[in-house]
């Protein structure tokens, strides 16, 4: 779906980018931060999830705090007409973060978290690899995480759009 380019007018971009950094801030604050009234965000923020575009209001964890600190991308190489089969199989695995098909040697690229190497392994070898369709795999381990985000960057939209809006 494409969104109108005066949806994401200047309040809005500035509502998702507030929000992208603390989802549980009130309305009010969030009015008083923009410099609008309180009721205005509600209307605006309900429309926004209305249209999907705010999807869940939601937190940030740090994983490794949470003893979840192996972190670990692996491409998968799906038989021909498999890939949605494999997909919803991939979908019921609770450590998997991520899924994404591709277009390259391989179908999927799929992001995992575990406690150690031993629960990373049997993540592969007893809950991935026993999906029936995959052909190849290709393992790539996080050292180390430098940048996380869930929501790219609105500043330059917001830039943009305080020179059309003041």
């Amino acid at each position: 779906m494409n969104i109108k380019p005066n949806l994401l007018d200047y309040i809005n971009c500035r509502i998702l980018d507030v929000l992208s950094k603390n989802s549980s801030l009130p309305f009010v604050e969030l009015a008083k931060q923009i410099g609008i009234s309180d009721a205005t965000i509600h209307t605006r923020v309900k429309k926004l999830l209305a249209l999907g575009i705010i999807k869940k209001f939601t937190i940030f964890v740090d994983n490794n705090l949470l003893g979840y600190d192996h972190l670990a991308f692996i491409n998968l190489k799906i038989e021909k007409g498999k890939t949605e089969e494999t997909i919803k199989n991939l979908m019921e695995i609770d450590e998997i973060l991520e899924i994404h098909e591709i277009y390259d040697k391989f179908d999927l690229i799929v992001k995992i978290r575990s406690k150690n190497l031993d629960d990373m392994r049997d993540i592969i070898v007893n809950k991935i690899l026993s999906i029936n369709h995959i052909k190849e795999t290709e393992l790539i381990t996080v050292l180390r995480t430098r940048k996380e985000e869930q929501m790219i960057s609105l500043n330059k939209e917001i830039n943009q759009k305080t020179k059309e809006f003041f």
